[in-house]
């Protein structure tokens, strides 16, 4: 199996033996950071990480390395930014990381960078804007048989198509997610998507 782009923190700001020399002082500058994060000391962490992204961006060989650690940067940042209050600049570096997941095709790392979107754009309350990455999660879901992801996305789906009025696609999404949680044992998660169902159908009756 191909590995994910995406690595443990931990993991990710070690300076292993083997770096390339071109490399190694973005790398120095991920550890440096990374000690300032275990330290609560955001503010500089996200500075020298802007710092360190600059320097990999810049880099002549060793592309693929390079773009794999951008990506880890990035997805680091986006939550350092959204833990901030900072969401556009989250949503932002999110998206430029969702897109070197998919240009390597890791899709693992792609819906977990997809969800952190889709999290994003419901505190905005544009929900529409969610719909591409919630279809694009079921998809993933699916090829993997990520039952839970798959019901995720199928809620998320079934929330937005309620808000936009299209309730057939709602209520199938909806349904369909029930099936998924009861079939698996979720029971609590079951419950709640049976009572969203329900007043699904209530609002559908109120609207004829």
């Amino acid at each position: 199996m191909k590995k994910k782009l995406l690595e443990d923190k931990k993991d990710f700001f070690t300076l292993k033996p083997d770096i390339p020399e071109e490399l190694k002082p973005a790398y120095e500058i991920c550890l440096k950071a990374y000690k300032l994060w275990t330290e609560g000391k955001i503010v500089d962490t996200i500075t020298l990480l802007e710092e360190a992204l600059a320097l990999f961006q810049k880099v002549e060989n060793y592309k693929d390395l390079a773009y794999k650690e951008i990506a880890n940067i990035l997805d680091f940042l986006g939550d350092l930014y959204h833990s901030r209050g900072n969401i556009e600049k989250a949503l932002k570096v999110y998206k430029a990381c969702l897109d070197i997941c998919e240009n390597f095709d890791d899709e693992i790392s792609t819906a977990i960078i997809a969800e952190k979107i889709v999290f994003v754009y419901k505190e905005k309350k544009e929900y529409d804007k969610m719909l591409p990455y919630l279809y694009r999660l079921l998809e993933i879901g699916e090829k993997y048989n990520d039952a839970h992801r798959a019901a995720r996305a199928l809620v998320g789906i079934g929330e937005v198509s309620r808000y936009k009025k299209d309730y057939q696609t709602a209520k199938e999404a909806l349904e369909i997610a029930y099936k998924i949680y009861k079939g698996m044992g979720a029971g609590e998660l079951s419950e709640i998507v049976k009572k969203g169902l329900k007043e699904l159908e209530k609002e559908m009756q109120e609207k004829i």
